[in-house]
């Protein structure tokens, strides 16, 4: 069914992570008679809100207690319903975020709705909408469409350009919520993770590891093999972090960090979808995997089907490589 009415709600995190859904919205309204409405958590900065108005988009600019902002998806839901049923959308989108993913399911078992989740492309076939996600660990990509009148669906980070034209300002609501609201979950404490000293932001060259390394002893041979670069940073994938092997700054992905270096070297990493959405936007991308059929090779501009290691050895002790490569 055709969605003449798109919802929007996010939380502010930064502003392309805000546009990229206006961007999401915008595609759609290419194809087919749209309006958009945007709910906004939490921000309140003034000179944001204004420049976010002049897309063309009606915003509600929610501002939560901390308690409340803190909160589990089903005072979420008491909160934004009211609008939700106002409104009446026959999509929402949201961020594929730990905040997306918090509360579009409850939200889409309240509606009896559809939740799509991961969507990294959208087309239109007949007035339908099709959405794109990676399935099988992000080794391949299907399309699905709805089968219920209202759509919840979350959007992969840097799915949608955020180059967006802008039009007429949107109206601006902003709504402060006092009410205490009853959940089942108890925020106890926010832990902020540990210090590294790792910088992605200078680096010319990162080597991120993946489970392919094999044991934590081998991250050694990472390192060394990021130091014949000039300006070099260590990174990891999601399950590195998780065994501990690696602290959590070091992460690349949806759940870390997103980078963008001059070059990336993936090694031992499958690709996953969450990790690719972390690092495609680097400008040169080479993979190191022993399993031609890795999804890392269909975004990677240099595929090196090897073992690893071997490799990496192979390139230490090559002189002339590692004098190239160390002027970086």
């Amino acid at each position: 069914m055709m969605p003449k009415k798109i919802l929007i709600i996010t939380e502010y995190v930064n502003t392309n992570q805000i546009l990229e859904l206006f961007a999401c919205a915008a595609k759609i309204k290419t194809d087919m008679s749209t309006t958009t409405q945007a709910i906004l958590i939490n921000n309140n900065k003034k000179d944001v809100l204004e420049s976010l108005r002049q897309y063309n988009n009606d915003i509600i600019n929610i501002e939560l207690s901390h308690n409340l902002y803190n909160c589990d998806p089903f005072i979420l839901w008491n909160i934004l319903s009211p609008i939700v049923d106002t409104y009446s959308p026959e999509l929402i989108i949201t961020s594929h975020s730990s905040f997306g993913l918090c509360f579009i399911p409850l939200f889409c078992t309240k509606m009896k709705a559809s939740c799509i989740t991961g969507v990294k492309n959208i087309s239109c076939n007949d007035q339908e909408l099709l959405f794109t996600r990676a399935i099988v660990n992000g080794k391949f990509e299907t399309q699905v469409r709805s089968e219920r009148n209202v759509t919840g669906i979350t959007i992969m980070p840097g799915a949608f350009t955020n180059k967006l034209s802008t039009g007429n300002k949107g109206k601006l609501t902003h709504i402060k919520s006092e009410k205490n609201y009853n959940g089942r979950i108890i925020l106890k404490s926010i832990k902020q993770p540990d210090k590294s000293d790792c910088s992605f932001d200078h680096a010319d060259v990162i080597v991120a590891a993946g489970r392919g390394i094999g044991d934590i002893e081998n991250l050694y041979k990472i390192k060394q093999f990021a130091s014949i670069f000039k300006r070099s940073a260590i990174a990891g994938s999601r399950p590195l972090i998780d065994m501990g092997w690696l602290p959590y700054p070091m992460q690349v992905g949806i759940t870390g960090k997103t980078v963008e270096p001059p070059v990336y070297i993936a090694c031992g990493i499958s690709g996953s979808s969450q990790h690719i959405a972390g690092m495609s936007g680097a400008e040169y991308i080479i993979a190191i995997n022993s399993d031609p059929h890795a999804s890392i090779f269909n975004v990677a501009d240099l595929c090196i089907v090897a073992d690893l290691f071997l490799f990496i050895d192979a390139v230490m002790h090559d002189d002339t490589i590692v004098s190239a490569q160390g002027r970086m």
